[in-house]
């Protein structure tokens, strides 16, 4: 390491949900005489303390003294888009980028997730979900159904709030047993419905999500770049452009 001029790292502090411990990762990235890029786990270490910027900036220090990487070698330092990580790359006065991945998660939580009519059309999935999850007997009638459909028996997925990517799952369950659950409502009642329109709405939440569910799979890798980024996502926004052209004209030939 002492050989390597410039340095891309990335860090995140996890904490787990059973016990109150956290952790914080540092991970080196370089490329060697060759011209290979190489990587390294140099920390994953507790973490004591509140997650300030202060105590984030101590953490970093202490690593990147530990291994004897001057802060003229850091290139650049991923994060998320915390606060205080933001303050603690600041404050160290080191170069930062906020972790694409995370950016992703906000953009489809503010921009799409957090929209009215989003959100009371995955409220009412919910509920028509929940109902099968409490109910061995609506499970096993909805069971029947497929199998009289001649489709693979599959259980309704419940999403789990701070990762979008488990909604995109629950819209594709529930899409893939429309015809299962309208033949169900014929003769039991649900605790929500949804409407034509609501159908419509998360055929095309899940039509924009697929793309981002693979954009992020791939800038989650591990030999994924800063260099992947930008044609990725010029490549997302082409598909936007192309669905939003899509509707346009499809608006225009119905009101012709």
């Amino acid at each position: 390491l002492s050989k390597v001029s410039a340095f891309g790292f990335t860090t995140d502090i996890w904490s787990s949900s059973v016990c109150p411990m956290s952790l914080i990762s540092f991970t080196a990235q370089w490329i060697d005489s060759s011209f290979n890029l190489q990587r390294a786990t140099l920390n994953a270490q507790h973490f004591r303390g509140s997650h300030t910027a202060e105590h984030v900036k101590q953490a970093i220090e202490e690593m990147l003294n530990s291994w004897g990487i001057e802060k003229e070698r850091v290139h650049v330092i991923v994060r998320d888009n915390a606060r205080n990580m933001k303050r603690a790359m600041e404050d160290l006065a080191v170069p930062s980028l906020g972790c694409v991945a995370h950016t992703l998660q906000l953009v489809v939580h503010e921009g799409l997730l957090s929209q009215r009519s989003v959100t009371d059309t995955m409220a009412n999935a919910r509920k028509i979900i929940g109902h099968f999850k409490h109910s061995p007997l609506a499970y096993s009638r909805l069971e029947d159904i497929q199998i009289s459909l001649k489709m693979t028996v599959k259980r309704l997925q419940q999403d789990v709030h701070v990762r979008w990517n488990s909604s995109l799952s629950m819209l594709q369950s529930i899409l893939e047993q429309k015809r299962a659950l309208s033949i169900y409502t014929a003769d039991h009642n649900l605790p929500a419905t949804l409407t034509a329109s609501q159908w419509t709405l998360m055929e095309n939440t899940a039509e924009v999500l697929v793309p981002l569910e693979e954009l992020t799979r791939e800038v989650s890798k591990e030999t994924a770049t800063a260099a992947d980024v930008i044609p990725a996502i010029s490549g997302w926004f082409c598909f936007i452009f192309y669905i939003l052209i899509k509707e346009h004209t499809m608006f225009f030939i119905l009101n012709k």
